[in-house]
C-alpha cells in the first residue's frame, strides 16, 4: 500500500493504549486491560494491530508517542519503543505534548454529547498539592494553548481562569480522579470522566498535524518531557546524625 504505516503508542497516564492507521485514517486502536500494563502488554497489542493491517513491524514508517508530561515509567517506556523503531529501521518519530492529546477527548466528548465547549483545563497530578495544567480554547475548530503546560497550584489555575474571564471551562485529565473539588468554582465543570484520559486515538489525530508540518523529533536527543525530576533524582539535604 501506497499510504504510511503509522502506530500511535500512549502510555502517559493509568490506562494505555496503541493505534493503527495508513495515512489520514485512523484503523484500529487497543486499550490495555487495566491500570500501567504498558510494559505487559504494549508489544502484544502492537502485534495484534499489525495483523488486523495485514502489515508487519518493517511496515512501519512513523511512530508517534505521548512525550510527557506524565507517568515516569509510561514515558520512559513509549520513548525507548520509538528510538526502537527508529534504530532498526529509520522511523519518523512524533512526540506529542500530553495535554494537547488529552484535548482530544474532550472534542470527542463534544462530538458524541452535541455539547458546544470552547474553553477546557486540562489537569495532571504532580504530587504534594501541585498539578500540571493547561488551558486550551477552540479557535476555528482546533484547540489553542492559552496557557502554557506548567506546575501549578490548584488555587493559581482557578485565579488564573478568572483573571482572564473564562467563564465555561471543562476540567478533564487523570488529576481530577482524586482531587476534583479542589477545582470547583462557578465557571468550571467537569467532563464526564470517561474522556478525562489521553487515548491512542487522539494521539493520533495530534501526531497527524505535527507530522504534516514536519515537526518530527531527533532519536538522539529524545527524552521524557518531565517538566519536573522524579521524586527519586531530586536532591535532598542529608540529615544530621
Amino acid at each position: 500500500m501506497s499510504k504510511k504505516l503509522i502506530i500511535a503508542i500512549e502510555t502517559s497516564g493509568r490506562v494505555g493504549s496503541v493505534a493503527i492507521g495508513r495515512g489520514n485514517e485512523l484503523a484500529s486502536e487497543i486499550v490495555f486491560s487495566g491500570f500501567m500494563k504498558h510494559s505487559a502488554e504494549l508489544f502484544t497489542a502492537l502485534e495484534k494491530l499489525l495483523h488486523r493491517a495485514n502489515a508487519t513491524v518493517n511496515d512501519i514508517e512513523q511512530c508517534y508517542i505521548t512525550s510527557g508530561p506524565g507517568s515516569f515509567t509510561g514515558l520512559r517506556i513509549a520513548v525507548t519503543a520509538a528510538k526502537m523503531f527508529y534504530f532498526t529501521q529509520n522511523t519518523q518519530i512524533v512526540a506529542a505534548d500530553s495535554m494537547a492529546v488529552i484535548a482530544q477527548s474532550a472534542s470527542r466528548y463534544a462530538a458524541d454529547t452535541g455539547q458546544s465547549i470552547d474553553c477546557i483545563a486540562t489537569i495532571l497530578d504532580a504530587k504534594k498539592n501541585l498539578f500540571y495544567a493547561a488551558v486550551f480554547d477552540r479557535i476555528d475548530g482546533n484547540w489553542k494553548k492559552c496557557l502554557d503546560t506548567q506546575i501549578i497550584t490548584a488555587e493559581k489555575l482557578l485565579n488564573w481562569l478568572e483573571m482572564n474571564k473564562k467563564k465555561s471551562v471543562g476540567l478533564l485529565g487523570e488529576g481530577l480522579v482524586y482531587y476534583s473539588d479542589k477545582f470547583n468554582a462557578p465557571f468550571t465543570h467537569l467532563l464526564d470522566e470517561s474522556c478525562w484520559s489521553a487515548t491512542a486515538a487522539g494521539l493520533f489525530r495530534v501526531g497527524q498535524q505535527m507530522a504534516n508540518e514536519k515537526q518530527f523529533a531527533n532519536p538522539f536527543t529524545l527524552t521524557p518531557k518531565y517538566i519536573r525530576e522524579p521524586d527519586a533524582a531530586v536532591k535532598r539535604p542529608r540529615q544530621k546524625s
